[in-house]
Order: C-alpha cells, then structure tokens, then sequence
C-alpha cells in the first residue's frame, strides 16, 4: 500500500542555490560561450533565491564591482587574489586593494574575462597578454593561469595606457626631442618594465609630420597613436604572424617611418638590417639597466637570434653603432640619459651623453 504521507523535500539553502549557479555558468564557460540572463535563468532547475542568483549572475558578467577600484591615478595593478591585491599609484606609491569576490568567483571571472576578449587561455595556454576596455579605460590585460600557481590560484595585471598625448616636456631632461624626430634619427628607448618606455615612445610618435605613412609593430597593442597615415601589425604565436615577418613584410609598403613596440628575440634583426639599408626614423624600445647597456643587450638578441651569422659580438656592435642614433634611457617615467652615439671600432662604442653623464665614455 502507498504510504500515505509523502516525504517533505528539503529546502535549499543560499549557499546552495549559489553554488549550483556557478556550476551552470562554469558548463556555459567550458563551452566558450557567455549566457545572456535570459538563457541562464532558463538553465536554472528552481527558481529559489533567484534574486540572488541574477546578484551573482550580473556580477560575473557585467563586473560592477571594479567600479570600487579602477582610477585615474592608477599606473598598474596586481590581482594575486581577491583578498591579495595591489596598485601602483602614479606617484609610485603601491597601496593594498581587495576585490569583493570569493575565491570561486574570482576565478569565474578571470574565466569570463578572457572568453570575453577571445582568448585561448587554459592548461596548455597558462599565460595571455592582450589589449582591452575597462570600466571606459585602456589596459593591457595579463593572465596567468592557476594551474602554474603552486596554491592554485588564478592572477591577472593590468597596466593603464593612457589615451591622452602626453607633451614632451613631461618627461624631463633639456635635449630637444622634437627635432631628432624633424630630422629622422634613428632612436632606441630603454629602461625596465614600467619605466616609461612606451609612453615616451607614443609622445614622440605624435610628433610625426601627418604626411608620413607609419607602420607601427607590436606583439601586444600598447601604443594608441591618431597618426592619420599609419598601418599597424599585431604578432600572433603563429609562425607566419611574428614580429619578425611582419618587420619585412613592411619594407615592402614604403614607410616613411618603421616603430617596433619593443624588441625581445628575432625581431631585432630585419629592425637593425631595415636601419643598415637606409631606412631612417625608426624608432624602437629595448629592456636595459642604461642607455650604454642598451648596446650590449641589442647585440646579445642579435647573435643569439641571428640564423647562421657571420658576425661576432665586435662586429654586431659596430653595425648597432653605425644606424643606432641615439639612445634614451627611462626610469620611473622620466629621461635619466640620452647618449648620442659617433660610431665604434672593433666592438668599442664611442658615444656622448646629452642628458645624464657629460663626459665622453669609450667602453
């Protein structure tokens, strides 16, 4: 006989009804795809707590909470955590943040995040670097999966580039920039990461006459240039997308002027080449301790990187120095050297400082 009382349902809790949500989004994520509320709340097997449910649903997708942490006076910041993060002020200052999100959520997002830029980025593709919009500004994202994290946890960086011009009086020093732009010198920016390279590099971009076609090259998009006559390549990982083959394929297109974002490995070569058959105006970033420092790690990446070369580290040196100009060394956003550079001979640089030492130094 049937029992004549039937067995009450339990009640779900909050915590519950949460966590089943972030199951579904997680299947929607696994499947590349973003819900719309719509679908979502389709895919829901109870409609308890839903307000909480859509809550959590819009703050996974429309990411109000960094509304709480994005500024204006914010250079970079430094996701290791929800409950581990930081931000590096203008002023050079680093000041502690929190994100209000679980460590479930947190990586929810950062699984959201990169869905929505279309990136690859998983197990076999732990790290992602990548331009984007942010709460209305300008970033370029870094993601660095959980699985290269002993403790498991998910990072994301994110560094502000600016959109605005910055005039070149911000950056210091008394040498007269504008003109070694007016008269095409070949110019090579050093410092270290977030000296301040890249955004010298942008100020001296935008004093190009609007008649020359530009072609800028970068493997992640940092420099935001107006210039009117400019072409623009973004290296991929694919062998026909390198930085590499997209410096000779614009020798083809008749630049006035050739800007390589920064040079890491193989591009140094058709970049220093383009400069020793006579193309002028190039402009290029490089990671050194100093302006003389400079010279070395460009001749290091060119004989490291150079298939089959003929020429030892003398003779790289001497052809650095032949096209080379001038180099500008950044720290902490601001010229600390510029050195102009006569010439070598047998590996040894003969160069002047314009800003920083005065004194003539041969080694």
């Amino acid at each position: 006989m049937l029992s004549l009382f039937q067995e009450e349902v339990p009640l779900r809790t909050h915590d519950e009804i949460i966590q089943d949500a972030r199951q579904l989004m997680m299947s929607f994520l696994n499947k590349g795809k973003i819900p719309t509320w719509e679908e979502f709340r389709e895919s829901l097997f109870h409609e308890e707590f839903i307000e909480a449910v859509e809550e959590f649903y819009q703050k996974m997708i429309n990411w109000n909470f960094l509304d709480q942490v994005i500024s204006d006076d914010v250079n970079e910041y430094f996701f290791h955590g929800p409950n581990n993060s930081q931000m590096l002020l203008a002023s050079g200052e680093k000041k502690e943040i929190k994100i209000p999100l679980s460590i479930q959520d947190w990586q929810l997002w950062l699984e959201v995040l990169s869905i929505s830029y279309k990136q690859n980025w998983n197990v076999q593709n732990p790290f992602s670097s990548f331009y984007g919009e942010l709460r209305g500004k300008n970033f370029r994202l870094s993601l660095i999966h959980n699985s290269t994290s002993p403790h498991g946890i998910s990072k994301l960086v994110l560094r502000h580039l600016s959109s605005q011009n910055r005039p070149l009086a911000d950056y210091g020093g008394n040498s007269d920039l504008k003109s070694m732009i007016t008269q095409k010198k070949n110019i090579l920016i050093a410092g270290s990461t977030g000296s301040g390279k890249t955004s010298l590099l942008t100020s001296l971009i935008n004093q190009i006459p609007d008649e020359e076609h530009v072609v800028i090259l970068e493997d992640t998009y940092e420099i935001i240039s107006k210039h009117p006559h400019q072409t623009r390549f973004l290296a991929s990982n694919s062998n026909e997308s390198s930085l590499k083959d997209f410096l000779s394929y614009s020798l083809r297109l008749s630049p006035d002027r050739m800007i390589l974002g920064e040079m890491r490995s193989h591009e140094v070569i058709p970049f220093l080449m383009a400069m020793n058959t006579g193309h002028k105006g190039l402009m290029g970033t490089i990671h050194a301790s100093s302006a003389q420092d400079a010279i070395g790690r460009m001749a290091l990446l060119f004989t490291l990187y150079a298939p089959e070369t003929q020429l030892n580290l003398d003779k790289v040196v001497d052809l650095i120095c032949k096209n080379v100009e001038i180099i500008i060394f950044m720290e902490d956003k601001k010229i600390k050297e510029i050195i102009k550079i006569f010439g070598s001979e047998n590996g040894v640089a003969f160069y002047d400082y314009l800003e920083g030492h005065r004194e003539i130094n041969l080694s």
